[in-house]
């Protein structure tokens, strides 16, 4: 059930990445969750350059020297990483993130001027018995939540490299720039018992730019004279930023999301209606501490027709806020009445 859980997932963040963009249907790019990268042409020097990576507590340790076996390219997957290169022959940048007994998982390389996007080029070892997938959850680019939708089954026992990619078009429209600080959960488990505990599922935060700064400061959104501001106290803000009722995907309302908190809040809505017409769009963004988000509520054309909207001069929004640590006690509970 969890990979099932996983491509369920991957699925609906890539349709809701199109409706950020206003872009559906542009093209198969956008349906890309993960790209196996291919092996450097020259073998990795064996050292840190020296830039921070901090995980969290209970995180393995970060600083260590390079001494697995990178030059010996094994297989991620069905890949062959003994292929040709097009890889560059010097890193920007390189971090070993975990050196354990069961696992290795190294950041080799970061391209800004990947031809999707912007990628990081990771090498990986499975030292274990079992078929493990790897994947990235919970993960903010600068402050703002922006998924590389990325998972990789790592056979048993071999090693090998991918590509993570943060595809360019979900970076315009989060208005993310020179990426500086990302965060995220690592989460490695059993590919073939998703039942058994992970091996893995610690936070990490990587400064690609090389160096840890304490003046760092998150991106955030320009407000704009047409928001509409639902929230904004000690905990949050939920802005309706825009309506887009000639979306391909069906009507979308866009909004913006910020978590005041140091806790990951989780925004959802249900029992929604249009034209006082039950009608819900079945919506939730999860939004770890300190971030910002980009989310869109949509109702898809057919859920549109089942009910015989065909103009939406009114939305009830119940939202609902509350931490993922405790979900009996709301921080937002509220419904709001908006026309369009």
């Amino acid at each position: 059930m969890r990979k099932h859980a996983v491509i369920f997932m991957l699925i609906m963040s890539l349709i809701a990445a199109c409706l950020l963009a206003g872009c559906a249907g542009r093209g198969d790019s956008s349906h890309t969750p993960s790209s196996q990268g291919e092996p450097s042409s020259e073998e990795a020097s064996g050292e840190s350059n020296g830039a921070s990576t901090t995980p969290s507590s209970g995180a393995p340790s970060g600083e260590v020297s390079n001494e697995s076996a990178v030059s010996d390219w094994g297989t991620a997957g069905n890949y062959d990483a003994s292929t040709t290169s097009n890889a560059s022959a010097a890193s920007t940048f390189s971090q070993v993130l975990v050196d354990r007994e069961d696992l290795y998982f190294a950041i080799r390389d970061v391209k800004e001027d990947s031809v999707l996007g912007y990628s990081w080029q990771v090498y990986v070892e499975n030292r274990t018995a079992k078929n493990l997938m790897f994947s990235f959850e919970k993960v903010a680019v600068n402050g703002v939540m922006c998924d590389p939708y990325w998972a990789e089954v790592i056979a048993a026992g071999k090693k090998g490299n991918c590509e993570i990619i943060w595809l360019q078009d979900s970076l315009t429209q989060r208005q993310i720039a020179d990426i500086r600080k990302v965060e995220f959960t690592l989460n490695i488990y059993n590919d073939d018992d998703y039942t058994e505990a992970p091996l893995m599922h610690d936070p990490f935060t990587v400064y690609p730019t090389g160096h840890d700064t304490s003046s760092f400061t998150p991106d955030r959104r320009t407000p704009a004279a047409s928001d509409h501001v639902l929230v904004d106290n000690d905990d949050c803000t939920v802005t309706v930023t825009s309506f887009d009722p000639g979306n391909s995907w069906g009507y979308v309302m866009h909004l913006y999301i910020v978590n005041k908190t140091d806790q990951d809040l989780v925004f959802s809505a249900q029992n929604m209606s249009l034209n006082d017409t039950a009608c819900d769009a079945y919506w939730a963004e999860i939004v770890t501490a300190g971030n910002a988000a980009y989310s869109a509520v949509l109702w898809d054309k057919g859920l549109l027709a089942e009910n015989a909207i065909t103009e939406v001069r009114e939305i009830t929004f119940p939202l609902c806020v509350f931490s993922d640590q405790n979900i009996a006690e709301p921080l937002v509970d509220e419904t709001f009445r908006l026309a369009p």
